[in-house]
């Protein structure tokens, strides 16, 4: 089995540009850290100078930052679920929050490990056990020891196999205790985003993620210093990103943006040279495909997203025009659909009498607390209003490149007319190829929570909650 396994494999290297190191024992190693409600611009290598994360800033200048990285959806399981099946959330039969991912669906990870990779799972499943066959080693870890259980799963990997370690982290989820680092970030020096209030609590509760994205980035440096003390910093391939937006209104389980858009860093020595910075659009549903490609291995024959392995050693090449985003139940009702392009974010949403409320853990943070008291009070801003207003729109286009937090829409401007008409074609294209269509109101997954307080609501039900 092994002859033949080896036989598949010199013959699809031929096909591929990496194919000097993507045979025998010089295939590549994999390590893909997967941060938990991360924002893409929550870190110094996308211009956040606020925050500390060193590795990841190392990380972006010894290989390549891609600027236009968006994931299929914000919301972890179905996020996670993408990534690993390549294919959409929908698709997957897991597109909602904590549905398990169904056994006949296969990741990347399985046919890995059939052509002799040792893979691993270290952190953060959230996929259900239908599909736990389909890695060789798998464990959890409590946050502050995250970085000692990825470690130690290199450490314990068995000598003369290439591995694939998905580092799954579970910061910077909510909820938040001081003394993630020391020193802590001080709520003085941190970033306020345009659409929250700047004030003395919200300040407070962002101080407190930061802390979390910078041990998060502690952690990744630990096992950056294991590969090097193995020696195989040279042929890792490494990938930060994140499974959606930062844990606060207007960002995470939407689908503009500030949901969206991911940190996206590679670092392969390798192949990769140092600083490089791709801007052409890449989406996480690409993962899957490009992984198998560098090991020499064929797509899976259900892969929805296309290799960017060819954007490795040419950041200018483009792959895809458009990546895809949705939202489905994340604690709440919901059904909206984005495209994004290099210049623009479209977003139709199905349920304009329902505000954009955020997932049950932002309603129950400061931020949103302090929210809720200024639009009672009538001072909160137009740009701060999204997640409390309605009507909302069915539709909004941004322009991303100005409007990098989609504050104005500019959907109903004369003059982006024909750009509406670019971006519903596209998104009607997409959702025929998928299979994907709005079910009608009734037909989507209840409020599970109260959209004011967070609270569970006692009659609420799903149809299987997973971890």
């Amino acid at each position: 089995m092994f002859r033949v396994i080896t036989l598949a494999l010199l013959s699809v290297c031929l096909a591929t540009p990496f194919s000097h190191f993507a045979c025998a024992d010089e295939r590549p190693n994999f390590v893909i850290f997967v941060a938990d409600d991360m924002a893409w611009d929550d870190c110094g290598a996308y211009g956040n100078s606020a925050i500390r994360t060193p590795n990841m800033d190392r990380l972006a200048a010894e290989g390549m930052r891609f600027d236009r990285a968006y994931l299929t959806c914000s919301s972890c399981s179905p996020s996670r679920c993408s990534m690993l099946t390549g294919r959409y959330p929908h698709a997957t039969g897991a597109g909602e929050l904590h549905l398990p991912l169904p056994k006949e669906q296969t990741m990347f990870t399985k046919p890995l490990m059939d052509a002799g990779y040792w893979t691993a799972a270290v952190g953060k499943w959230h996929l259900g056990q239908a599909v736990a066959d389909q890695v060789d080693y798998r464990r959890g870890s409590n946050p502050a020891a995250m970085g000692n259980a990825w470690v130690k799963a290199l450490k314990d990997r068995p000598a003369g196999q290439p591995f694939f370690l998905w580092a799954a982290h579970s910061d910077p989820h909510r909820g938040y205790k001081p003394g993630a680092v020391n020193p802590p970030h001080d709520p003085a020096k941190v970033i306020v985003p345009p659409f929250f209030p700047d004030a003395s609590r919200v300040r407070e509760d962002l101080a407190l993620y930061y802390d979390e994205v910078s041990r998060f980035d502690e952690h990744i440096g630990m096992v950056l210093q294991e590969l090097k003390q193995q020696g195989l910093e040279q042929n890792t391939f490494v990938l930060v990103i994140s499974d959606n937006g930062r844990p606060f209104p207007h960002c995470k389980t939407r689908v503009h943006v500030p949901g969206v858009r991911t940190p996206f860093i590679v670092r392969w020595p390798q192949q990769v040279q140092v600083g490089q910075v791709a801007k052409n659009v890449v989406s996480t549903v690409d993962i899957a495909p490009t992984v198998l490609e560098l090991a020499g291995l064929a797509p899976l024959p259900d892969f929805q997203g296309q290799s960017f392995v060819r954007m490795l050693s040419d950041p200018k090449v483009q792959i895809r025009k458009y990546a895809f985003a949705e939202h489905n139940w994340h604690d709440y009702r919901a059904y909206e659909r984005a495209v994004h392009s290099r210049e623009f974010c479209y977003v139709r949403n199905w349920l304009p009498g329902i505000a954009g409320t955020p997932p049950a853990d932002a309603v129950n943070s400061p931020t949103y607390k302090v929210m809720l008291e200024m639009h009672a009070a009538g001072t909160l801003t137009p740009s701060q209003q999204g997640c409390v207003e309605t009507p909302r729109a069915e539709e909004f286009l941004f322009d991303v490149t100005d409007d990098p937090n989609c504050l104005l829409n500019l959907a109903t401007l004369p003059e982006f007319s024909d750009q509406m008409q670019l971006m519903r074609a596209q998104l009607k294209q997409w959702q025929k190829e998928t299979d994907d269509q709005f079910p009608g109101e009734d037909g989507l997954t209840p409020d599970g929570f109260d959209r004011r307080t967070g609270k569970r609501l006692i009659k609420a039900s799903h149809p299987s909650f997973v971890k």
